[in-house]
């Protein structure tokens, strides 16, 4: 992981194989974060799995389901310089106008990046995660038309993942 410069934040990586990663992104300490994503980050109580992401080359699947359920969507660049110099560029698509909150994942597209499940540590398993949220079969609906194939069960919005780590199990909520 690294700093990402002028969000005011930094993140560190967990590799789970398999084009699959946990990020933990959190304030950077050294830097300025008044109006940035770090500020947001530390005005919140506790830690929990606030977003997921799915990867994807071509936007233009995605864009099309969007348009078919009636969502939005903006795409953002993104890059930053990992510690061993590095220089890493993406592009995000974050969907907008959709019913689903923070259920909703954003799509990232690496743009020929090493991805970072092949760079980061790992000796974990990524176990299951699961999306938990009041519209489940419409959220399902979703993603099975978009080809994700995630857990999704009826509820209060709560994304959740069970880790299998050199100690144990560990579940993250």
């Amino acid at each position: 992981g690294g700093s990402h410069a002028g969000a005011g934040t930094r993140n560190a990586l967990l590799s789970f194989g398999n084009e699959q990663y946990l990020e933990i992104i959190a304030p950077d300490p050294m830097q300025d974060i008044a109006g940035t994503m770090g500020a947001e980050l530390s005005s919140l109580q506790g830690g929990y799995i606030r977003t997921w992401a799915v990867a994807t080359e071509d936007y233009t699947p995605v864009i099309s389901v969007l348009e078919r359920f009636g969502y939005g969507h903006h795409i953002t660049e993104m890059s930053r310089t990992r510690p061993d110099g590095v220089q890493l560029a993406w592009q995000i698509l974050f969907v907008t106008h959709q019913p689903h909150g923070l259920a909703m994942p954003f799509f990232i597209n690496w743009l020929g990046s090493k991805h970072p499940a092949q760079v980061a540590p790992g000796g974990c398993e990524l176990e299951w995660f699961s999306v938990q949220c009041p519209g489940a079969d419409a959220f399902q609906r979703f993603c099975g038309a978009i080809d994700i194939n995630v857990r999704v069960v009826k509820g209060d919005l709560k994304l959740s993942a069970q880790l299998q780590v050199p100690l144990g199990t560990v579940a993250l909520v």
